[in-house]
């Protein structure tokens, strides 16, 4: 029985596919844990292409699907968008094993029958169809754009990104955009609205700003350029001047030792004055009136010193005396016994 596609144009969902593909990302990565309530083999798809990739597939299916609907989650929640995102991610990989043989309404229902204790897979019984040919190419082009553009955002917030890695993902976005973008010659559709507001984030990030260490400054090419033209060089004026560059700090090192060199020469200069003035006082205290003046007013005060020393010395004397007598008196008294 042939598979049944639908035209729904359920592109809202692209709003937040960065933050879908983050969860996408960590589903594989954690894998599933080993359930005994997970059952992902079957039997009746024995004849479908590449049949040994469908339990695998499913693992991760039951993984995104229960990441996405935890009630913890932390982005813009919306249930409706969320079941379009699963659709697609289900429609793709479902594609990627057997693009002829394998319905994906009739799969899920398959799936969702062998894990009956899974709460969340009936959220999705009305979501799960298969996307018609056409729309599910514009849907392709549209993920593809975002997954190069996440890309591209985290290669050059990385430490000394390599330009040939994040121009690879700028030209595959640039290529993705004009598969669609001269089919689009007014905002009516929605899948053209998506496609605007994709150019509205490509085009707001400028890659002048950022500070690549010993690379050359160069535009984000323009979705509407040849994607294999080189990039053009940033002018100097839309330069980033928070990061000094190597002039810059050529320019501060200068600075820095001219500033050293002021202080020397204000040490010296004060040393030299200091040994100067010495000089100087010992010439005008030897050679000049002022020095005879100052060698008076010494000779009086020394003299001054003399006069005291001669006052005090009769006290010394009487005492002297005084000693003398004593001892006399102590001879006396022991001659006479």
């Amino acid at each position: 029985m042939p598979c049944t596609y639908e035209s729904k144009g359920k592109y809202e969902f692209f709003e937040h596919i960065d933050e879908y593909i983050n969860y996408e990302s960590l589903s594989e990565q954690n894998g599933i844990r080993n359930s005994s309530d997970v059952n992902c083999i079957f039997r009746d798809y024995d004849n479908v292409k590449n049949n040994h990739m469908l339990s695998g597939m499913c693992q991760k299916f039951i993984n995104l699907v229960n990441f996405l609907f935890k009630e913890e989650t932390r982005f813009n929640y919306n249930k409706d968008h969320i079941i379009d995102y699963l659709n697609y991610w289900f429609n793709y990989k479902l594609n990627e094993i057997d693009d002829d043989n394998i319905c994906k309404k009739d799969f899920f229902q398959a799936l969702r029958f062998q894990n009956l204790l899974n709460s969340n897979l009936p959220k999705l019984r009305s979501g799960i169809y298969d996307i018609e040919a056409e729309e599910f190419q514009r849907m392709n082009t549209l993920y593809n754009l975002y997954d190069n553009f996440n890309k591209l955002n985290k290669k050059i917030k990385e430490n000394n990104p390599k330009e040939e890695e994040y121009m690879t993902y700028a030209k595959n976005c640039i290529k993705e955009y004009q598969k669609f973008n001269e089919s689009c010659t007014g905002d009516g559709e929605k899948f053209c609205k998506i496609l605007s507001n994709f150019k509205i984030k490509y085009e707001a990030i400028d890659l002048c700003k950022y500070t690549f260490e010993e690379k050359m400054r160069k535009k984000l090419p323009s979705l509407e350029s040849d994607p294999n033209k080189a990039a053009e060089v940033c002018e100097a004026s839309v330069i980033d001047t928070d990061v000094p560059s190597p002039q810059d700090k050529s320019v501060y090192s200068e600075s820095d030792e001219g500033s050293f060199d002021i202080d020397t020469q204000s040490i010296t200069i004060g040393s030299v004055a200091t040994v100067g003035m010495s000089i100087i006082f010992v010439m005008l205290y030897k050679f000049t009136s002022i020095g005879q003046f100052l060698r008076s007013q010494m000779n009086k005060n020394e003299r001054v010193w003399e006069n005291l020393d001669e006052e005090m010395n009769p006290f010394s004397h009487a005492n002297e005396y005084e000693h003398f007598n004593s001892e006399n008196k102590m001879y006396g008294i022991a001659y006479n016994s």
